[in-house]
């Protein structure tokens, strides 16, 4: 039996985790869509208090909890004299996996992200590898390379997503870097777009089995320079994906 599958790979559910289930949660899910894809544009002053109590059919005290998350991922900015208005697009906090999760996928914006996020990618996964290399533990390095070794078996969306989530943020950890640990989020939500936006291209363009194995391969060996490498390579080929979509 491969050892992949002793593995469990299912996708953690990160959509707004630091909130309970409930009428917060949806609304903040409801309102952080309309800002994202444009409903309410830049500057433009979301309803007041009693509109949105009205039309949400929820509680002064969610709306006010609701905006409080909003403020926090950057999205508005409240004060007394205006209310709640939408903040320019760049105070937004981009390595929020919500944030990016809320973006129309057919938008031009949501392109721009995927691009410039795979840009950021190829600046620290590559060292990150490197660095699991290095540091990682007997356990990690396993987890790292069967999580590879599943993207060559398994057929579900959902699980090659929960698998590459796995491989990637499994080298953030074994980095060694707690900085880069908390890296795992943005990682967490461009895959999720990015398998999206990759059902535009072949899967096996899409998902790189094999460039994966080679990196699992050359970290379990501890092979610094060569895990570096492969990583940047198999990161070259995310980014012309994303030059694609742009395009497309």
């Amino acid at each position: 039996m491969n050892k992949a599958t002793h593995h469990s790979f299912a996708l953690p559910d990160k959509a707004l985790a630091s909130l309970p289930t409930g009428a917060v949660k949806d609304t903040v899910e409801h309102l952080g869509k309309r800002i994202a894809r444009g409903y309410y544009k830049t500057g433009a002053v979301l309803p007041k208090e009693d509109e949105l109590v009205d039309s949400l059919g929820v509680s002064r005290t969610v709306v006010r909890e609701a905006i409080k998350v909003l403020c926090g991922k950057g999205l508005v900015r409240t004060a007394r004299r205006y209310g709640s208005r939408v903040c320019p697009f760049e105070d937004w906090n981009l390595l929020d996996p919500d944030v990016i999760r809320w973006h129309d996928p057919e938008s031009p914006l949501t392109a721009r992200i995927f691009a410039e996020a795979t840009e950021l990618r190829l600046i620290f996964e590559p060292e990150a590898a490197a660095l699991a290399a290095e540091h990682a533990s007997p356990e990690q390095r396993a987890r790292i390379l069967a999580a590879a070794q599943s993207l060559t078996q398994m057929n579900d969306e959902t699980n090659v997503i929960g698998a590459d989530y796995a491989f990637h943020a499994t080298i953030l950890q074994a980095s060694g870097n707690m900085m880069l640990a908390q890296l795992q989020n943005l990682i967490y939500a461009v895959l999720i777009f990015s398998y999206s936006a990759g059902r535009k291209v072949e899967r096996k363009e899409h998902v790189s089995v094999h460039d994966h194995v080679g990196v699992a391969e050359a970290i379990k060996s501890g092979q610094t320079e060569l895990s570096r490498a492969r990583m940047r390579d198999m990161l070259m080929q995310n980014k012309l994906t994303a030059e694609r979509f742009i395009s497309a």
